[in-house]
């Protein structure tokens, strides 16, 4: 800087400007030329649209069961739960019967409406906390006989199996539309998932192509959680409370069109207790739960900041 400073700049100190300057441009989107107003959007919500949506199945003994999900724009606060549990049940013969299963997921989409204050690339950041209570677990007898021909002839095959296990599902996602032009921008959406999918098998299944062959199986346990666009899942609990932000960008935005952010949330439980061509009865069981509508339990969209 040339010259000496003016009076508002040695009013405000260089420290506090520059600090200013740093600010002004973290505000501002890389790619755009001029820095956006800040919008934020935070309960009360107004002029939202939602949607639930319950999906669910069951066979033999299986049990599946969900409050309804719901979108609260007053609080906003999405809530749902799910549970769902199975067993073995009656009997069986060869691959047929003695097996169940059940399957629920719960979920709600949000349509909140806004606008752009200028022309150009903008960035929407939705703020999410989850207090979510969960669980899993599988029981089993010791005992699993298998009625397998270990030798089956020339392109036969042979298998048997006892297994019960569970699959936990949370998804949250974000996505920007134009109403004015009914588009959607490219690479505008975000993602925070998470699963855990636990299996206990007793597996075996023998072929012959040429020679005869056998594999057996005795279950797994697999997690993981990611996402797109998005900061803070990687610190996801399936009881607690995680705190995330999604992000959409939208490109050559136009100040006057009618836009809305689609928020949405889905979470499952899915729950088994299999058997097929045993030479005895097997008992197993399984059970899985997700609690995110009561004990303080539930999804809150704190804000959404448009810049």
């Amino acid at each position: 800087m040339s010259g000496s400073l003016s009076g508002r700049a040695k009013a405000f100190g260089v420290t506090g400007l520059a600090a200013a300057v740093t600010l002004l441009m973290v505000l501002s989107p890389a790619s755009a030329g001029a820095v956006h107003a800040l919008k934020v959007y935070a309960p009360a919500y107004k002029h939202t649209v939602s949607q639930p949506n319950v999906y669910s199945s069951q066979s033999g003994c299986g049990k599946a069961k969900s409050t309804a999900p719901a979108w609260h724009p007053l609080t906003g606060m999405i809530t749902l739960a799910d549970m769902s549990s199975a067993k073995s049940c009656g009997k069986s013969l060869g691959y047929v019967g003695g097996s169940s299963s059940a399957s629920v997921g719960g979920g709600v989409e949000i349509a909140l409406p806004f606008s752009v204050t200028s022309n150009g690339n903008h960035s929407v950041a939705s703020s999410w906390t989850v207090n979510i209570a969960s669980s899993w677990s599988s029981s089993h007898t010791a005992v699993c006989s298998k009625n397998v021909n270990y030798a089956p002839a020339l392109y036969q095959y042979s298998y048997a199996y006892c297994e019960a296990g569970t699959y936990t599902s949370f998804d949250a996602s974000s996505q920007l539309q134009d109403l004015s032009n009914n588009s959607w921008y490219s690479y505008n959406y975000s993602y925070a998932d998470s699963y855990n999918d636990s299996v206990w098998e007793n597996y075996t299944d023998c072929y012959n192509y040429g020679t005869p062959t056998c594999y057996n199986s005795s279950g797994y346990n697999y997690q993981a959680t990611y996402g797109y666009n998005e900061a803070g899942i990687s610190a996801w609990t399936w009881n607690g409370a995680t705190s995330f932000t999604l992000w959409s960008n939208g490109t050559s935005m136009v100040k006057g069109h009618h836009y809305i952010l689609i928020m949405s949330v889905y979470a499952s439980v899915d729950s088994f207790a299999a058997q097929a061509n045993l030479l005895a009865p097997w008992s197993g069981s399984a059970a899985s739960t997700i609690n995110l509508a009561t004990l303080g339990n539930g999804v809150a969209i704190n804000s959404v900041t448009i810049n």
